[in-house]
């Protein structure tokens, strides 16, 4: 009865979420979402989300280093700033986590998911942003997008 509940749990935040699948394949593929409840499906969440904006901001770090457009170099830049502050957004979370302050969890979340979003901005002109940027950066952001369902939850905002 008890594994029903937590999976419907998993469903429950995922089917809340921008990207469902994308939330439902990060929770469900991690170990520890068995039996977890919603602090701890947070806590996957940042992990996982963490672990996505450092690999982000590698790729990025990559293209800058491969670039010879200038305007492309200047972009990339923008971008790797974007992620250094978004890596310390994420990075803080598990404090607010911890202390039960569901708000600053939430408004920091959304500081970086802001970050990845603000990177796709620089590309609204041509050249376009490359295909395996965006795609990282869709992904980060549907990833992101569960820590702040589950702040919502956890604030009290919805119940499950």
């Amino acid at each position: 009865m008890l594994t029903s509940a937590r999976a419907d749990l998993i469903n429950d935040v995922c089917s809340k979420t921008q990207k469902p699948a994308t939330c439902l394949s990060a929770l469900k593929g991690d170990s520890r979402s068995r039996g977890a409840n919603l602090e701890g499906l947070a806590t996957i969440s940042i992990d996982i989300s963490l672990k996505n904006m450092q690999s982000t901001h590698d790729l990025v770090d990559t293209l800058l280093k491969q670039a010879t457009d200038p305007k492309l170099k200047t972009r990339y830049s923008s971008c790797l700033e974007n992620y250094n502050d978004g890596i310390d957004d994420l990075r803080g979370l598990p404090g607010f986590l911890k202390s039960k302050d569901y708000a600053g969890l939430n408004i920091h979340a959304s500081a970086a998911f802001d970050d990845s979003s603000t990177c796709d901005d620089n590309f609204s002109d041509p050249p376009a942003e490359p295909p395996q940027l965006k795609a990282a950066s869709d992904k980060l952001q549907g990833l992101i997008d569960i820590i702040l369902v589950i702040s919502n939850l956890l604030k009290g905002n919805n119940t499950i």
